[in-house]
């Protein structure tokens, strides 16, 4: 039970830590909560978490590292995971440049909201060989129980950091002036980080 006990609290500091740098699901939560899709917000740090607990099980049972050793896979896999990034900025852009874009639309829910997160973090390789790299130096001995625990407070860990992003974002006031600036932004980062996964699988 002590084992079980320590991945799960070393998961959820872990998916708490791995989900503040910049990535593409704080983008996107960052872009939909300025636009007070708060629904749509919180789903995709819901399905960025799930992504990223399937991403540790996956890392920790072993599966990360056969995929890893396949430089076909991963090419493969970046290039998915950047174009459904792309499209989503196009998509993100030309709903920010709508007259009505602050208001929210019907189909800003929170099921919608998990689909787009998980789509946006699971076809990305960078993050199941980071994964990876954690499973090998941290606990390579782990096992499935342990795996599965450790996965599942990964998950719980970037879930509360993304709906804590999420809740301060959408808390601007609606008048500040840097919200004007926020879906060029958004959209430049979008492109950048598409850019910067298939550069570093390809390098």
């Amino acid at each position: 039970m002590l084992t079980l006990a320590a991945a799960g609290g070393l998961g959820l500091l872990l998916g708490v830590l791995t989900g503040m740098p910049l990535g593409v699901v704080n983008v996107a939560i960052v872009d939909a909560a300025i636009a007070r899709r708060r629904s749509f917000a919180l789903g995709l740090g819901l399905g960025g978490a799930l992504a990223d607990a399937i991403h540790a099980a996956l890392a920790f049972l072993g599966i990360g590292r056969v995929v890893a050793s396949h430089p076909e896979y991963t090419r493969l896999l970046a290039a998915l995971a950047a174009a459904i990034i792309i499209g989503y900025a196009i998509t993100a852009w030309r709903r920010g440049s709508a007259p009505a874009s602050r208001e929210p639309a019907g189909d800003d829910t929170i099921p919608r909201g998990v689909t787009t997160g998980l789509a946006l973090t699971l076809p990305n390789p960078g993050a199941l060989a980071a994964w990876a790299a954690v499973a090998a130096s941290l606990w390579p001995a782990a096992g499935v129980a342990e795996s599965l625990v450790f996965a599942s407070g990964v998950g719980l860990g970037s879930a509360l950091w993304f709906a804590l992003l999420a809740r301060l974002v959408a808390g601007v006031r609606r008048d500040h002036p840097a919200l004007a600036y926020v879906p060029k932004i958004a959209l430049a980062l979008f492109v950048a980080l598409a850019c910067a996964g298939v550069l570093r699988t390809f390098a």
